[in-house]
């Protein structure tokens, strides 16, 4: 009896995340964030510098490297799960059972999200309790600031699976996935205000809501050197921005990775 399709999506979120497990992806990125929270909380003592007075002061220093920790998880476990299975084939003999083309990609979406989100929280979950030792005291901000960071990875993961979708070199996708978020999205996001254009539909300018929940816009030289406020995100908009590359960069990747096979 051929197990549901929810089983075999389940059979296969375990696989991966068993893989990713075993790999060194995880222990790395894990390395990562275990080595950013002790510069944040180790140095500043070390260098007679004060700590901040406030909670959400605080962990806005950590949030200010969410955003790259995000995108760093989208590479790392979304940006070739699927070139990966066109280059080695191993989709057909992995499972027992048959399993259809977008039932695999939903397991593999499904067991980024879960890795992703468990180095997102760990690292919210090491920065809230810094804060609650040193400050004594937590906001409902830092929460949102968590959930925020999610829903920005799930935009990040969903772009990273339609590039690897549309590519054939692992190389490509996972380099590509990484200087879209780095590099070529914000790149857009810092000119299209000088043509008078708000780049809320950019995701990387969206995901300012992440660190602005926790204190005022920050304040970049405007042009001719004076200050000005940058693009402020509305946090409702850029929610449903997270949500629309989540939902139409899935469901590309899974139209375009059945076209592939069915036509390879």
């Amino acid at each position: 009896m051929t197990p549901s399709p929810l089983a075999q999506v389940i059979t296969v979120a375990s696989y991966e995340i068993r893989k990713y497990i075993r790999g060194r992806r995880l222990l790395g990125i894990l390395i990562l964030v275990g080595l950013i929270l002790a510069l944040f909380i180790g140095l500043p003592p070390a260098l007679s510098i004060p700590y901040a007075s406030t909670p959400n002061a605080f962990v806005s220093t950590f949030a200010t490297f969410t955003g790259l920790l995000v995108v760093l998880s989208g590479v790392l476990f979304a940006a070739d799960a699927l070139v990966s299975e066109h280059e080695k084939r191993t989709g057909y003999f992995l499972f027992p059972n048959p399993v259809r083309r977008e039932v695999l990609v939903l397991g593999k979406i499904a067991a980024s999200l879960i890795v992703s989100a468990a180095v997102i929280s760990l690292y919210y979950g090491g920065a809230a309790l810094a804060a609650l030792a040193i400050t004594h005291s937590l906001t409902w901000d830092v929460g949102l600031s968590y959930v925020y960071a999610l829903a920005y990875m799930l935009a990040v993961v969903g772009v990273a699976y339609l590039v690897s979708a549309t590519f054939k070199s692992t190389v490509a996708a996972t380099v590509l996935t990484f200087f879209l978020f780095t590099l070529i999205f914000s790149i857009v996001g810092a000119i299209l205000p000088a043509a008078k254009i708000d780049p809320w539909f950019i995701p990387t300018s969206a995901s300012g809501i992440i660190t602005n929940v926790l204190g005022r816009a920050e304040v970049r030289p405007g042009p001719g050197g004076g200050a000005s406020v940058g693009f402020v995100p509305d946090p409702a908009t850029s929610l449903l921005v997270f949500l629309a590359y989540a939902i139409v960069g899935g469901v590309l990747a899974i139209l375009w990775f059945r076209r592939r096979e069915l036509s390879s």
